[in-house]
């Protein structure tokens, strides 16, 4: 990738030492005449070639891998070699540096971002190539689902507020309504404050089978992968996620970022790419959905996800986050939670315990996060029994092994087992389970959860 940079301005040539650090080859297009000498950095290729000439760019043989920054005066001076730029290669990213927004150029399409040059000298403009691919990427999203009629946004079984989040402003990016672009899973909500989330703003969430898959031409994936469905899903033609894939599969479109905190991140970010006005309904869903998933951006978090919660904060209803941040346990769950407890185990920093068999599967991760406050727990691991299904919850304090590795080491043949460094989850079907460790008795369950985590961690640290 090269930079081609244009400044009718010399002195802008200083705030190229970001990208000299970097080891990006710079190509500097000066006026004839120009004294190299005057240029501060030995690494710079200098171009006497006229940048108003598409010659110019056929001679440098210009693509769409590299980028551009520009920077001139005069208004037809930007437009001028805007076009002679774009007629040698019309979809490179360049990003037009201007001092007053309200005469920047009429030229405006989706590689071209124009930036206010107190942004550029203050080392904003890394985001600028971001947002262009992100508008890129809009634009074929678009154009892959333009005639479509009816496209089924899917999330998990139990969608998380991740997840609902994400449907929702998928839906927004597309420019779709609830008719248009319906959100489902093939399970309930059961989390009570999911079940408040879903009330309070207002989201219309439908359960799904296989047969009404039939009804919809496009399906959409948010915040999982098709390898999660098993046999249950022909196929995926959009998706986002920001956890590892666990397998190659087809797609039309996938946009997966793993260094990412929350897909609502992900298209939060699609959303201020493309300047769409994020409302206060949608604002509360996604900043719920990166919080939640980043546990108050305090694990599994990246710039992106400070980035976007710092944007979309001031426009959230707050009021609303707090009756949804704060559902009840039931007595039943008091009790379950009270039983958990008095059987945990604390062996080696790790914390175990096992519910048992439980009504609702949010109960196993909500005890996880609240088993890892316990003195003395790096790890915590809650297993219990959902539906003739072992589920397992994992925590960690975050700078010891990453716990989505170490259940997919535990569990190498199972499609639902993975996460991120500080937390992780895997479901087997509970004869499964039984049949592969030689269990009998379902009080040998929790004995056989302790060992396979103690002797696969002590390898790992041997």
């Amino acid at each position: 990738m090269r930079y081609f940079v244009i400044f009718e301005i010399p002195l802008l040539i200083y705030q190229l030492q970001e990208f000299i650090n970097n080891g990006h080859e710079i190509i500097l297009l000066m006026k004839e005449g120009y004294n190299p000498s005057l240029v501060p950095y030995r690494n710079i290729r200098i171009c006497n070639e006229d940048p108003s000439k598409s010659d110019t760019y056929k001679k440098l043989i210009i693509s769409k891998e590299d980028r551009v920054i520009l920077h001139a005066v005069k208004r037809n001076t930007i437009e001028k070699i805007l076009q002679s730029i774009l007629k040698v290669c019309e979809n490179v990213p360049i990003v037009v540096l201007i001092t007053n927004l309200r005469e920047k150029p009429q030229l405006d399409q989706i590689n071209i971002i124009y930036l206010p040059l107190k942004d550029f000298l203050q080392m904003k403009i890394d985001k600028q190539w971001l947002y262009i691919r992100n508008r890129e990427w809009t634009q074929k999203l678009r154009e892959l689902t333009k005639g479509t009629e009816k496209i089924l946004i899917l999330t998990q079984h139990d969608p998380d507020p991740d997840a609902l989040a994400s449907g929702l402003a998928l839906r927004t990016l597309l420019g779709r309504n609830r008719a248009t672009a319906p959100i489902g899973s093939f399970g309930k909500i059961t989390r009570n404050e999911n079940l408040n989330m879903i009330r309070l703003l207002d989201i219309r969430h439908n359960i799904i089978n296989q047969k009404s898959l039939n009804n919809y031409a496009m399906i959409a994936l948010v915040d999982v992968q098709p390898p999660y469905f098993g046999d249950k899903l022909p196929r995926a033609d959009i998706v986002f996620d920001h956890h590892p894939q666990p397998e190659d599969y087809e797609s039309s479109f996938k946009d997966i970022r793993i260094h990412y905190g929350a897909t609502s991140t992900i298209l939060s970010e699609y959303l201020l790419s493309n300047n769409i006005k994020i409302k206060q309904r949608l604002a509360t869903a996604l900043l719920y959905g990166i919080k939640t998933d980043t546990f108050m951006l305090g694990r599994e978090v990246n710039v992106a996800d400070i980035e976007a919660f710092t944007y979309i904060y001031p426009q959230a209803n707050h009021n609303l986050m707090r009756r949804m941040e704060h559902p009840s346990l039931n007595p039943e769950e008091v009790n379950s939670f009270i039983k958990a407890l008095k059987r945990q185990n604390l062996i080696e920093k790790i914390l175990f315990t096992h519910l048992g068999l439980v009504k609702k599967e949010d109960i196993i991760p909500r005890l996880a996060d609240f088993c890892l406050q316990v003195a003395g727990a790096e790890w915590s691991v809650v297993s219990g029994v959902f539906q003739k299904k072992l589920v397992i919850s994992i925590r960690n304090v975050g700078y010891v092994k990453n716990a989505g590795e170490i259940i997919r080491k535990i569990f190498p043949d199972s499609s639902i087992a993975g996460g991120h460094r500080t937390m992780a989850k895997a479901v087997i079907p509970l004869e499964d389970f039984k049949k592969s460790f030689g269990i009998v008795e379902n009080k040998d369950i929790y004995d056989t959860i302790i060992k396979l985590f103690k002797d696969t961690l002590k390898r790992e640290v041997s």
